[in-house]
């Protein structure tokens, strides 16, 4: 070390080497420890959200009829996303108001939800006594146990299908709600067969909704100059050219705010366009009117 000591600029490289050391420790330490799964495609993890969204209206009615929910949340069962969708589960639940969730604290807890959910999943016809899952932790409300039946993304849609086995504690009994189905749904496969919200009001509806607006435009664009008639005489005859040009202009923005009123002054691309066409045109027709009233 002392003869590395000597070499020229050794000790400042030396330091980088130690500061990139800790820097790769550090993020390893976040990734395995405090960072959330993140192995679903983006269509897939768009299905399981519109799945868990389901899922969580049975807690919002739950919580409004019953108050405060503590509840467990067993391994999801088939899953292949190496703990993400448990995790968007807990975190989904814990954004509700009055819903507490959790992974089992309690080992002995998970053996016997365990036991209870096969005897269920295998519809077999004796079955380990509900309560006794919470026999030691009487704080937990409820223990779900979510199995993946499909998870699936293709270009442009995703399919997510989960069985939820709900194992809930009422006072001093429990029992086991049926299965509950779920399937989420993402991308085109989310738009339904006639749907107005993903197609659109369709070409024809466009275009008549275009062609009126356009009409009213025109009919305004030509009456507000002679609406306006008697105010550009007493204009012309101040003989201002200042007075002049903001008439000029005031007619012209006039004709815009008609435009962009009658979409709600949405600046959309056409709504912007059709401006840029009608400003030329709106300067030109004015100053025309404007000339032939003086003329007059």
């Amino acid at each position: 070390m002392a003869i590395l000591d000597n070499i020229p600029g050794w000790k400042i490289f030396s330091t980088g080497i130690g500061i990139a050391a800790l820097v790769v420790v550090g993020w390893l330490v976040y990734r395995w420890q405090f960072s959330s799964p993140s192995d679903l495609k983006q269509l897939q993890q768009e299905a399981t959200v519109h799945a868990l969204d389901q899922l969580t209206q049975t807690y919002v009615e739950k919580v409004r009829m019953e108050g405060e929910q503590r509840i467990v949340v067993m391994p999801v069962l088939k899953d292949t996303s190496n703990g993400q969708i448990r995790d968007m589960i807990i975190r989904r639940l814990n954004k509700l108001d009055g819903v507490k969730a959790d992974v089992p604290r309690d080992p002995s807890l998970e053996e016997r939800a365990t036991e209870l959910i096969k005897s269920v999943i295998k519809k077999e016809d004796s079955r380990p006594d509900p309560m006794s899952v919470f026999a030691k932790s009487a704080e937990a409300d409820e223990v779900i146990s979510v199995s993946v039946e499909k998870l699936w993304s293709g270009t442009d849609s995703g399919i997510c299908e989960i069985d939820v086995v709900r194992i809930v504690r009422e006072k001093d009994k429990a029992k086991v709600e049926p299965t509950l189905s779920i399937k989420g749904l993402s991308g085109t496969a989310r738009s339904e067969p006639g749907s107005t919200d993903e197609d659109g009001p369709g070409f024809w509806s466009t275009l008549g909704g275009f062609l009126w607006r356009m009409l009213v435009v025109l009919a305004a664009t030509a009456a507000l100059p002679l609406l306006a008639w008697p105010g550009i005489r007493a204009a012309l005859k101040a003989d201002s050219n200042a007075m002049n040009g903001g008439l000029l202009v005031a007619l012209t923005v006039a004709d815009l705010v008609v435009l962009f009123a009658l979409v709600s002054f949405q600046f959309s691309t056409t709504a912007v366009v059709c401006a840029g066409l009608l400003l030329p045109a709106a300067l030109l027709y004015n100053f025309r009117i404007m000339n032939l009233i003086e003329e007059r």
